[in-house]
Protein backbone atom coordinates (compact mmCIF):
# COMPACT_ATOMS: atom_id res chain seq x y z
CA UNK A 1 0.00 0.00 0.00
CA UNK A 2 2.59 2.54 0.72
CA UNK A 3 4.44 1.63 -2.56
CA UNK A 4 1.42 2.13 -4.67
CA UNK A 5 1.21 5.54 -2.41
CA UNK A 6 4.46 6.43 -3.26
CA UNK A 7 4.43 5.78 -6.70
CA UNK A 8 1.07 7.51 -7.09
CA UNK A 9 2.68 10.21 -5.08
CA UNK A 10 5.75 10.22 -7.83
CA UNK A 11 3.98 10.13 -10.68
CA UNK A 12 1.86 13.22 -9.77
CA UNK A 13 5.33 14.81 -9.47
CA UNK A 14 6.50 14.20 -12.49
CA UNK A 15 3.30 15.28 -14.29
CA UNK A 16 3.31 18.74 -12.53
CA UNK A 17 7.08 19.21 -13.09
CA UNK A 18 6.36 18.63 -16.89
CA UNK A 19 3.70 21.09 -16.59
CA UNK A 20 5.71 23.70 -15.05
CA UNK A 21 8.21 22.74 -18.02
CA UNK A 22 5.74 23.74 -20.45
CA UNK A 23 4.51 26.76 -18.96
CA UNK A 24 8.02 28.09 -18.67
CA UNK A 25 8.70 27.24 -22.50
CA UNK A 26 5.67 29.06 -23.19
CA UNK A 27 6.20 31.92 -25.95
CA UNK A 28 4.38 35.16 -25.19
CA UNK A 29 3.96 37.04 -28.08
CA UNK A 30 2.44 40.68 -27.86
CA UNK A 31 0.19 41.20 -30.18
CA UNK A 32 -1.21 45.31 -30.68
CA UNK A 33 -4.02 46.46 -32.95
CA UNK A 34 -6.32 49.52 -33.09
CA UNK A 35 -9.97 49.12 -31.96
CA UNK A 36 -11.65 48.86 -35.27
CA UNK A 37 -14.89 46.97 -33.38
CA UNK A 38 -15.80 44.19 -35.70
CA UNK A 39 -12.17 43.38 -36.48
CA UNK A 40 -11.95 42.46 -31.97
CA UNK A 41 -13.78 39.23 -32.04
CA UNK A 42 -11.98 38.36 -35.55
CA UNK A 43 -8.95 39.02 -34.58
CA UNK A 44 -9.91 36.95 -31.07
CA UNK A 45 -11.30 33.93 -32.60
CA UNK A 46 -7.60 33.56 -34.96
CA UNK A 47 -5.99 33.54 -32.11
CA UNK A 48 -8.14 31.37 -30.04
CA UNK A 49 -7.78 28.75 -33.20
CA UNK A 50 -4.07 29.49 -33.40
CA UNK A 51 -3.21 28.77 -29.17
CA UNK A 52 -4.96 25.76 -29.65
CA UNK A 53 -2.81 24.65 -32.83
CA UNK A 54 -0.03 25.43 -31.09
CA UNK A 55 -0.16 25.00 -27.53
CA UNK A 56 3.83 26.78 -27.13
CA UNK A 57 2.67 29.88 -28.07
CA UNK A 58 0.51 32.59 -26.25
CA UNK A 59 -0.84 35.40 -27.48
CA UNK A 60 -0.81 38.49 -25.24
CA UNK A 61 -3.52 40.62 -27.14
CA UNK A 62 -4.27 44.29 -26.93
CA UNK A 63 -5.86 47.33 -28.67
CA UNK A 64 -6.24 51.04 -28.50
CA UNK A 65 -8.47 53.93 -29.91
CA UNK A 66 -7.23 54.70 -33.75
CA UNK A 67 -6.89 58.67 -32.87
CA UNK A 68 -4.09 57.58 -30.38
CA UNK A 69 -2.94 54.63 -31.93
CA UNK A 70 0.35 55.49 -33.94
CA UNK A 71 1.77 57.61 -31.30
CA UNK A 72 1.19 54.79 -28.33
CA UNK A 73 3.45 52.42 -30.93
CA UNK A 74 6.00 55.02 -31.41
CA UNK A 75 6.26 55.87 -27.63
CA UNK A 76 6.68 52.31 -27.08
CA UNK A 77 9.40 51.28 -29.45
CA UNK A 78 11.07 54.41 -28.10
CA UNK A 79 10.95 52.95 -24.74
CA UNK A 80 12.01 49.49 -25.71
CA UNK A 81 8.44 48.27 -24.92
CA UNK A 82 7.26 47.30 -28.51
CA UNK A 83 4.71 44.82 -29.27
CA UNK A 84 6.11 41.56 -30.75
CA UNK A 85 3.61 41.99 -33.70
CA UNK A 86 1.28 44.89 -34.37
CA UNK A 87 -0.78 46.80 -37.25
CA UNK A 88 0.63 49.87 -38.74
CA UNK A 89 -0.12 51.81 -41.80
CA UNK A 90 2.46 51.83 -44.67
CA UNK A 91 2.53 55.34 -44.25
CA UNK A 92 5.18 54.01 -41.28
CA UNK A 93 7.35 52.00 -42.70
CA UNK A 94 10.35 54.68 -43.41
CA UNK A 95 10.15 56.12 -39.90
CA UNK A 96 10.38 52.25 -38.71
CA UNK A 97 13.11 51.63 -40.73
CA UNK A 98 14.70 54.67 -39.92
CA UNK A 99 14.52 53.63 -36.13
CA UNK A 100 15.21 49.79 -37.02
CA UNK A 101 11.57 48.95 -35.51
CA UNK A 102 10.71 46.13 -38.12
CA UNK A 103 12.09 42.46 -39.31
CA UNK A 104 12.22 41.91 -42.55
CA UNK A 105 10.53 38.31 -43.98
CA UNK A 106 13.97 35.89 -43.79
CA UNK A 107 13.97 32.17 -43.22
CA UNK A 108 11.74 32.64 -40.29
CA UNK A 109 9.17 34.14 -42.46
CA UNK A 110 9.83 31.33 -45.38
CA UNK A 111 8.83 28.30 -43.09
CA UNK A 112 6.02 29.70 -41.61
CA UNK A 113 4.89 30.64 -44.76
CA UNK A 114 6.00 27.35 -46.74
CA UNK A 115 7.79 28.84 -49.07
CA UNK A 116 11.71 28.69 -49.90
CA UNK A 117 12.92 32.21 -51.21
CA UNK A 118 11.84 35.57 -51.13
CA UNK A 119 10.40 35.65 -54.33
CA UNK A 120 7.77 32.66 -53.61
CA UNK A 121 7.18 34.58 -50.25
CA UNK A 122 6.06 37.53 -52.47
CA UNK A 123 4.16 35.59 -54.68
CA UNK A 124 1.89 34.94 -52.18
CA UNK A 125 0.34 38.51 -52.61
CA UNK A 126 -1.11 40.57 -55.19
CA UNK A 127 1.07 41.74 -57.69
CA UNK A 128 2.08 45.41 -56.23
CA UNK A 129 1.08 44.90 -52.73
CA UNK A 130 4.49 44.86 -51.21
CA UNK A 131 5.50 47.66 -52.45
CA UNK A 132 5.62 49.77 -50.15
CA UNK A 133 7.28 47.52 -48.17
CA UNK A 134 9.96 47.03 -49.56
CA UNK A 135 13.83 48.47 -48.86
CA UNK A 136 17.18 47.11 -50.16
CA UNK A 137 15.28 44.08 -51.86
CA UNK A 138 13.89 43.03 -48.92
CA UNK A 139 10.17 43.07 -47.61
CA UNK A 140 9.26 44.24 -44.11
CA UNK A 141 5.47 43.27 -43.61
CA UNK A 142 3.85 39.89 -42.94
CA UNK A 143 0.79 40.68 -45.09
CA UNK A 144 -1.96 43.63 -45.78
CA UNK A 145 -4.44 43.72 -43.46
CA UNK A 146 -6.81 45.94 -45.27
CA UNK A 147 -5.66 46.98 -48.54
CA UNK A 148 -7.39 49.74 -50.33
CA UNK A 149 -8.05 52.38 -53.34
CA UNK A 150 -10.67 55.08 -53.34
CA UNK A 151 -13.66 55.43 -56.09
CA UNK A 152 -16.61 57.35 -56.23
CA UNK A 153 -19.95 56.61 -54.35
CA UNK A 154 -22.19 59.11 -55.03
CA UNK A 155 -26.10 58.86 -54.33
CA UNK A 156 -28.09 58.15 -57.59
CA UNK A 157 -31.20 59.64 -56.52
CA UNK A 158 -29.86 63.10 -55.98
CA UNK A 159 -28.07 62.70 -59.59
CA UNK A 160 -31.61 61.45 -61.23
CA UNK A 161 -33.52 64.55 -59.24
CA UNK A 162 -30.99 66.91 -60.72
CA UNK A 163 -31.47 65.76 -64.28
CA UNK A 164 -27.79 64.52 -64.28
CA UNK A 165 -26.38 61.25 -66.79
CA UNK A 166 -24.86 58.28 -64.10
CA UNK A 167 -21.19 58.09 -64.37
CA UNK A 168 -19.98 55.09 -66.42
CA UNK A 169 -18.52 52.46 -64.18
CA UNK A 170 -15.47 51.60 -66.50
CA UNK A 171 -14.02 55.37 -67.66
CA UNK A 172 -13.85 57.54 -65.40
CA UNK A 173 -15.18 61.39 -65.27
CA UNK A 174 -12.78 64.36 -65.53
CA UNK A 175 -12.06 66.39 -62.44
CA UNK A 176 -13.78 69.04 -64.47
CA UNK A 177 -16.56 66.90 -64.75
CA UNK A 178 -16.58 66.61 -61.73
CA UNK A 179 -16.94 70.36 -60.80
CA UNK A 180 -19.63 71.13 -62.48
CA UNK A 181 -21.72 67.50 -60.75
CA UNK A 182 -20.56 68.66 -57.80
CA UNK A 183 -21.86 72.22 -58.06
CA UNK A 184 -24.85 70.99 -59.50
CA UNK A 185 -25.76 69.20 -56.60
CA UNK A 186 -25.47 71.53 -53.71
CA UNK A 187 -29.12 72.09 -52.09
CA UNK A 188 -30.36 74.89 -49.91
CA UNK A 189 -33.41 75.89 -47.54
CA UNK A 190 -34.15 78.63 -46.29
CA UNK A 191 -31.25 80.17 -47.82
CA UNK A 192 -28.69 78.10 -45.73
CA UNK A 193 -27.02 74.94 -47.43
CA UNK A 194 -28.48 72.05 -46.68
CA UNK A 195 -26.35 69.17 -48.71
CA UNK A 196 -23.10 69.54 -50.21
CA UNK A 197 -21.78 68.19 -53.55
CA UNK A 198 -19.16 65.87 -51.68
CA UNK A 199 -17.36 65.21 -48.40
CA UNK A 200 -14.18 64.04 -47.02
CA UNK A 201 -12.59 63.91 -43.33
CA UNK A 202 -11.29 67.85 -43.84
CA UNK A 203 -9.40 68.01 -40.57
CA UNK A 204 -7.57 64.21 -41.15
CA UNK A 205 -4.02 64.51 -42.10
CA UNK A 206 -4.17 61.28 -43.91
CA UNK A 207 -7.46 61.76 -45.83
CA UNK A 208 -5.95 65.01 -47.10
CA UNK A 209 -3.11 62.59 -48.76
CA UNK A 210 -5.58 60.10 -50.01
CA UNK A 211 -8.01 62.71 -51.39
CA UNK A 212 -5.53 65.23 -53.23
CA UNK A 213 -2.19 63.09 -53.70
CA UNK A 214 -3.90 61.03 -56.92
CA UNK A 215 -4.78 64.24 -58.35
CA UNK A 216 -1.17 65.94 -57.87
CA UNK A 217 0.60 62.66 -59.32
CA UNK A 218 -2.24 62.89 -62.61
CA UNK A 219 -0.65 66.15 -63.42
CA UNK A 220 2.99 64.45 -63.38
CA UNK A 221 4.09 65.91 -59.40
CA UNK A 222 4.51 64.71 -55.85
CA UNK A 223 3.96 66.06 -52.92
CA UNK A 224 7.40 65.01 -51.62
CA UNK A 225 10.17 64.28 -54.63
CA UNK A 226 10.74 60.85 -54.29
CA UNK A 227 14.96 61.24 -55.67
CA UNK A 228 15.56 63.90 -52.89
CA UNK A 229 13.19 63.84 -50.36
CA UNK A 230 11.97 67.32 -50.49
CA UNK A 231 8.75 68.85 -50.47
CA UNK A 232 6.94 70.13 -53.56
CA UNK A 233 4.24 72.72 -52.06
CA UNK A 234 5.28 75.76 -54.28
CA UNK A 235 4.73 73.95 -57.39
CA UNK A 236 2.03 74.32 -60.61
CA UNK A 237 0.64 70.96 -60.34
CA UNK A 238 0.11 71.77 -56.50
CA UNK A 239 -1.52 75.24 -57.14
CA UNK A 240 -4.02 73.79 -59.82
CA UNK A 241 -5.48 71.61 -57.41
CA UNK A 242 -5.69 73.66 -54.65
CA UNK A 243 -7.05 76.50 -56.86
CA UNK A 244 -9.68 73.44 -57.92
CA UNK A 245 -10.58 72.99 -54.31
CA UNK A 246 -11.18 76.69 -53.89
CA UNK A 247 -13.64 76.62 -56.44
CA UNK A 248 -15.43 73.78 -54.83
CA UNK A 249 -15.92 75.59 -51.81
CA UNK A 250 -16.95 79.23 -53.23
CA UNK A 251 -19.65 77.26 -54.96
CA UNK A 252 -20.15 75.02 -51.62
CA UNK A 253 -19.54 71.87 -53.60
CA UNK A 254 -17.56 71.52 -50.12
CA UNK A 255 -17.85 72.98 -46.78
CA UNK A 256 -15.92 71.64 -44.01
CA UNK A 257 -18.11 73.09 -41.56
CA UNK A 258 -20.77 70.91 -42.84
CA UNK A 259 -18.68 67.69 -41.74
CA UNK A 260 -19.84 65.71 -39.39
CA UNK A 261 -19.10 62.10 -40.58
CA UNK A 262 -18.55 60.30 -43.81
CA UNK A 263 -20.57 57.74 -44.23
CA UNK A 264 -23.37 59.15 -42.15
CA UNK A 265 -23.01 62.59 -43.77
CA UNK A 266 -24.06 60.61 -47.05
CA UNK A 267 -26.40 58.08 -45.61
CA UNK A 268 -28.49 61.42 -44.22
CA UNK A 269 -28.31 62.71 -47.76
CA UNK A 270 -25.66 65.74 -46.14
CA UNK A 271 -23.41 64.99 -49.26
CA UNK A 272 -24.60 63.50 -52.58
CA UNK A 273 -20.68 61.83 -52.82
CA UNK A 274 -17.78 60.54 -50.98
CA UNK A 275 -14.83 59.16 -51.62
CA UNK A 276 -14.28 55.75 -50.23
CA UNK A 277 -12.60 51.96 -50.78
CA UNK A 278 -14.31 48.44 -50.42
CA UNK A 279 -14.77 48.75 -46.68
CA UNK A 280 -17.80 51.38 -47.50
CA UNK A 281 -20.98 49.20 -48.84
CA UNK A 282 -21.14 46.88 -45.33
CA UNK A 283 -21.98 49.96 -43.21
CA UNK A 284 -23.59 51.91 -45.66
CA UNK A 285 -25.99 48.83 -45.72
CA UNK A 286 -26.11 48.66 -41.88
CA UNK A 287 -26.80 52.25 -41.46
CA UNK A 288 -29.74 52.06 -44.46
CA UNK A 289 -30.22 49.53 -46.95
CA UNK A 290 -32.53 51.18 -48.43
CA UNK A 291 -30.16 54.16 -49.96
CA UNK A 292 -29.61 53.86 -53.61
CA UNK A 293 -25.77 54.45 -54.10
CA UNK A 294 -23.40 53.51 -56.80
CA UNK A 295 -19.98 53.90 -57.52
CA UNK A 296 -17.82 55.55 -60.27
CA UNK A 297 -13.85 55.09 -61.00
CA UNK A 298 -12.22 57.85 -59.39
CA UNK A 299 -12.10 61.02 -61.48
CA UNK A 300 -8.81 61.85 -63.33
CA UNK A 301 -7.71 65.41 -65.01
CA UNK A 302 -8.18 65.52 -68.91
CA UNK A 303 -5.05 65.91 -69.12
CA UNK A 304 -3.30 63.61 -66.65
CA UNK A 305 -0.22 62.34 -68.07
CA UNK A 306 -1.39 58.85 -66.36
CA UNK A 307 -4.00 57.45 -64.58
CA UNK A 308 -3.59 57.53 -61.00
CA UNK A 309 -5.89 56.18 -57.84
CA UNK A 310 -5.60 56.22 -53.95
CA UNK A 311 -3.68 53.14 -52.73
CA UNK A 312 -3.03 52.70 -49.21
CA UNK A 313 -2.99 49.34 -46.97
CA UNK A 314 -2.66 48.93 -42.80
CA UNK A 315 0.24 45.67 -42.68
CA UNK A 316 1.13 43.20 -39.96
CA UNK A 317 4.87 43.70 -38.94
CA UNK A 318 7.17 41.75 -36.74
CA UNK A 319 9.17 43.69 -33.85
CA UNK A 320 13.21 43.89 -35.19
CA UNK A 321 14.12 43.78 -31.57
CA UNK A 322 12.07 40.52 -30.35
CA UNK A 323 14.61 37.47 -29.59
CA UNK A 324 14.58 35.06 -32.60
CA UNK A 325 12.59 32.46 -30.89
CA UNK A 326 9.76 35.23 -30.76
CA UNK A 327 10.23 36.73 -34.23
CA UNK A 328 9.59 32.99 -35.43
CA UNK A 329 6.47 32.56 -33.40
CA UNK A 330 5.01 35.94 -34.56
CA UNK A 331 5.67 34.78 -38.19
CA UNK A 332 3.53 31.59 -37.55
CA UNK A 333 1.00 33.86 -36.17
CA UNK A 334 0.98 36.15 -38.94
CA UNK A 335 0.49 33.42 -41.08
CA UNK A 336 -2.75 32.57 -39.53
CA UNK A 337 -3.72 36.02 -39.52
CA UNK A 338 -3.14 36.57 -43.58
CA UNK A 339 -4.55 33.29 -44.78
CA UNK A 340 -8.30 34.09 -43.17
CA UNK A 341 -9.09 36.15 -46.21
CA UNK A 342 -12.80 34.95 -46.09
CA UNK A 343 -13.20 35.51 -42.45
CA UNK A 344 -11.76 39.49 -42.80
CA UNK A 345 -13.67 40.04 -45.27
CA UNK A 346 -17.23 38.59 -44.07
CA UNK A 347 -16.87 39.76 -41.01
CA UNK A 348 -14.96 43.28 -41.12
CA UNK A 349 -15.02 44.09 -44.65
CA UNK A 350 -11.14 44.02 -45.05
CA UNK A 351 -9.46 43.06 -48.74
CA UNK A 352 -6.15 41.61 -48.06
CA UNK A 353 -3.69 41.35 -50.44
CA UNK A 354 -3.04 37.69 -49.97
CA UNK A 355 -3.74 35.23 -52.41
CA UNK A 356 -6.43 32.68 -51.82
CA UNK A 357 -9.73 31.23 -52.95
CA UNK A 358 -12.78 31.59 -50.75
CA UNK A 359 -14.37 27.95 -49.32
CA UNK A 360 -16.88 27.79 -52.60
CA UNK A 361 -13.56 27.86 -54.30
CA UNK A 362 -13.97 31.18 -56.05
CA UNK A 363 -10.77 33.32 -56.26
CA UNK A 364 -11.70 35.82 -53.25
CA UNK A 365 -12.12 38.89 -55.71
CA UNK A 366 -15.21 37.12 -57.40
CA UNK A 367 -16.06 35.88 -53.84
CA UNK A 368 -16.10 39.78 -52.08
CA UNK A 369 -17.63 41.30 -55.70
CA UNK A 370 -20.67 38.92 -55.61
CA UNK A 371 -21.67 40.08 -52.24
CA UNK A 372 -22.26 43.56 -54.18
CA UNK A 373 -21.59 43.98 -58.03
CA UNK A 374 -20.58 47.52 -57.23
CA UNK A 375 -17.75 46.64 -55.62
CA UNK A 376 -16.12 45.76 -59.10
CA UNK A 377 -16.11 49.45 -60.28
CA UNK A 378 -14.19 49.70 -56.70
CA UNK A 379 -11.84 46.95 -57.12
CA UNK A 380 -11.03 47.61 -61.28
CA UNK A 381 -9.24 51.28 -59.81
CA UNK A 382 -6.62 49.05 -57.83
CA UNK A 383 -4.40 48.57 -60.32
CA UNK A 384 -4.08 52.45 -61.14
CA UNK A 385 -3.31 52.89 -57.60
CA UNK A 386 -0.22 54.12 -55.87
CA UNK A 387 1.27 54.08 -52.48
CA UNK A 388 1.20 57.60 -50.77
CA UNK A 389 4.55 59.73 -50.48
CA UNK A 390 7.73 57.95 -48.59
CA UNK A 391 9.14 60.14 -45.56
CA UNK A 392 10.65 59.99 -42.06
CA UNK A 393 8.57 63.30 -41.73
CA UNK A 394 5.01 61.48 -43.25
CA UNK A 395 3.09 62.88 -39.91
CA UNK A 396 4.72 66.83 -40.70
CA UNK A 397 4.09 66.82 -43.75
CA UNK A 398 0.73 65.34 -43.90
CA UNK A 399 -0.16 68.25 -41.02
CA UNK A 400 1.25 70.95 -42.67
CA UNK A 401 -1.25 69.85 -46.05
CA UNK A 402 -4.21 69.65 -44.30
CA UNK A 403 -3.99 73.47 -42.72
CA UNK A 404 -2.89 75.01 -45.99
CA UNK A 405 -6.12 73.05 -48.01
CA UNK A 406 -7.69 74.56 -44.80
CA UNK A 407 -6.78 77.94 -45.15
CA UNK A 408 -7.64 77.67 -48.76
CA UNK A 409 -11.07 76.64 -48.54
CA UNK A 410 -11.26 79.09 -45.35
CA UNK A 411 -10.75 81.63 -48.52
CA UNK A 412 -6.98 82.54 -48.46
CA UNK A 413 -5.15 83.05 -51.45
CA UNK A 414 -3.89 79.35 -52.69
CA UNK A 415 -0.64 80.83 -53.72
CA UNK A 416 0.46 82.37 -50.59
CA UNK A 417 -0.61 79.39 -48.81
CA UNK A 418 1.19 77.34 -50.71
CA UNK A 419 4.23 79.54 -50.24
CA UNK A 420 4.56 79.43 -46.70
CA UNK A 421 3.61 75.78 -46.76
CA UNK A 422 6.60 75.18 -48.52
CA UNK A 423 8.52 77.30 -46.24
CA UNK A 424 7.22 74.96 -43.13
CA UNK A 425 7.61 71.78 -44.83
CA UNK A 426 11.84 72.92 -46.06
CA UNK A 427 12.36 73.44 -42.01
CA UNK A 428 10.72 70.07 -41.08
CA UNK A 429 12.96 68.38 -43.71
CA UNK A 430 16.02 70.12 -43.08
Amino acid sequence: MYRRLSLLLAGLLVALLSVSAMAQERIQIVYWTHNHAPSIPVNQQIIDEFMAANPDIEIIFDNAPHSNYEQKLLTAFAGGQGPDIFWAGDWMVPQFLANNIIAPAGEAAFEAYGVSSLEEYMALFAPGSLEAFMADGNVYTAGTSEYNTFSLIYNVDHFEAAGIPLPSTEEPMTWEEFSEIAAALVQTEDGRVSRVGVTWPFNTPIWTVLILEPMIRQLGSEIVDPATGAAQFNTPEMLRVMELLAAWRSVNAIDPAMYTNLLEDFVGERSSMIFGGPWAPAPLADLNPDLNWAVAPLPQFADATDRVTTMYAWAWYINASSSPEKQAAAWRFANALTSKQQLWWDEVGYVQARLGTADNGMDMTEYRAQSDPRLMVIFNDYPYGQFEFRSTAYFEISDILTRAMGRVLGGENPADVLEAAQTAASFVLE
